[in-house]
């Protein structure tokens, strides 16, 4: 039963996620950069790992794996700014 509230967080994050990109683009007329492909990232990935995780498909080391990645792809574009 958890597990399924758990699924339910992670797609209300990834929509919601989303849903603000979105709502930037077609109100604000903001383009797609950098930043923004980063946070798509995070917003996708991380609940996507939390939930796989909770249902045991992913193994300890493949989710500590995906969370450095993410992290290490995410703070790569920190000095270029």
């Amino acid at each position: 039963m958890m597990q399924g509230w758990i699924g339910l967080v992670g797609a209300l994050i990834m929509a919601a996620g989303l849903g603000g990109i979105f709502y930037l683009i077609l109100k604000q007329n903001m383009t797609i950069g950098t930043k923004t492909i980063q946070f798509l990232a995070i917003a996708f990935i991380l609940p996507l790992v939390l939930v796989l995780g909770i249902m045991n498909i992913l193994g300890r080391e493949t989710i500590g794996t995906i969370i450095g990645t993410v992290v290490g792809y995410v703070l790569s574009g920190i000095g270029k700014e």
